[in-house]
């Protein structure tokens, strides 16, 4: 035991000593395991670029990359692709439906001719030219909140909605130019001589985007009953005195429905009635195709599906209520019907850039080849080397 009172040198070298001390055991404990991978001893592999390396990479890209290409290539032959023009800004004069005004619900027809058998399904597409859904403003132009469900106030989606939150007189759900842009020609299949085909519009939107982003908005409340002249109260309980009557077009099924705010916020049902129902709001699978927007100005986008063969001589008749106008921006829509292949829809240029990818890889590795067998150069021979 050392008593410090006078001594005061000696304390400070005992305390000095005790800390150093301290200071070995704390770096001791500090120290990362004596590993060769904790202290960073691995040993390193830099491969070095021979000639005879490089032409086996060379060869090996365009063995893998050639075949691949034809097989892409088939691939995309074996899809069958229908396409008409149907509304146009350029004037020509065998456009069967153009319009100059939104919304002015006209009528068109169009009819697909086959001239080969092509095995099902088809799939419908409505396709559009010239409209860039990529414009930073329009991208932003949404509320995800709102989408998902929230009732919000018109200063809460301001910032996100704008340019586009209101009407003349009532709050937009759902807000923004995405959604109030919405594609409403209303596509039917008419007839068809391969059977009663039908056009299934039923599971076109992603699961992940219909399940997650898109819900009815927090206050909604429906009940389908079976007798039309049942009162609000009785089926959707006190309170909701003031709800309304909605009736399916496909099974007649009757709905009570009754939104929150009705009376100030004009909902999506309401701003597309032809399309949207107002059971399913904003979960209309239409609505959430097009909320997916497109990356380049020339777009398509799904509609539905038809699960039918046809033979050479039958025709499919569609009929277009056309609402959604083109003029404008200058576009135009088109109708397609196409098949689809393992990879998708048709694409010349995917199977077409491997092949020209591994034949380009397959003429220099000829190249370099020939290079080693009549003129070689040992590998690190100085004399090679240009020391002027």
């Amino acid at each position: 035991m050392i008593f410090c009172y006078k001594e005061v040198s000696v304390c400070d070298l005992v305390r000095a000593g005790n800390f150093f001390a301290v200071a070995r055991k704390q770096t001791t404990m500090k120290r990362p395991e004596d590993t060769q991978f904790n202290q960073q001893k691995l040993r390193g592999w830099q491969p070095t670029l021979t000639l005879n390396g490089l032409i086996a990479v060379f060869f090996i890209v365009g063995l893998l990359f050639v075949p691949l290409g034809v097989y892409l290539t088939v691939q995309s032959d074996n899809v069958k692709e229908f396409s008409v023009k149907y509304d146009s800004s350029d004037g020509l004069m065998d456009i069967p439906c153009s319009i100059s005004e939104a919304n002015v619900n006209g009528d068109c027809t169009i009819k697909f001719n086959f001239t080969e058998d092509v095995t099902g399904p088809f799939y419908v597409y409505y396709e559009i030219s010239n409209f860039y859904q990529n414009h930073r403003r329009y991208v932003k132009s949404r509320s995800a909140n709102q989408l998902m469900g929230r009732l919000l106030s018109y200063d809460e989606v301001y910032d996100d909605c704008f340019p586009l939150v209101e009407n003349a007189t009532n709050l937009l759900n759902p807000c923004g130019l995405i959604a109030n842009s919405f594609f409403n020609d209303v596509i039917t299949l008419t007839s068809s001589t391969t059977g009663s085909q039908q056009l299934d519009e039923d599971g076109i939107a992603w699961s992940a985007d219909l399940d997650v982003k898109f819900k009815q908005v927090d206050g909604f409340v429906s009940i389908d009953v079976n007798n039309v002249g049942v009162s609000c109260a009785d089926a959707l309980g006190d309170g909701y005195s003031d709800c309304r009557s909605y009736t399916d077009p496909s099974d007649g099924q009757v709905y009570k429905y009754w939104y929150p705010d009705d009376s100030t916020v004009q909902y999506l049902y309401e701003s597309y009635p032809d399309i949207v129902s107002p059971i399913e709001g904003v979960q209309n699978e239409h609505f959430v195709v097009w909320m997916r927007t497109a990356g380049l100005p020339y777009f398509r986008k799904l509609y539905g599906k038809i699960d039918a063969d046809v033979t050479a001589g039958d025709s499919m008749t569609f009929n277009v209520a056309t609402n959604f106008e083109v003029a404008s921006f200058g576009g135009s829509k088109s109708l397609v019907l196409t098949t689809l292949a393992e990879f998708g829809g048709k694409n010349v240029a995917l199977g077409r850039s491997y092949i020209v990818i591994g034949s380009i890889s397959l003429f220099i590795g000829v190249l370099f080849f020939l290079k080693r067998t009549i003129n070689p150069r040992p590998l690190g021979d100085i004399k090679s080397l240009d020391w002027r």
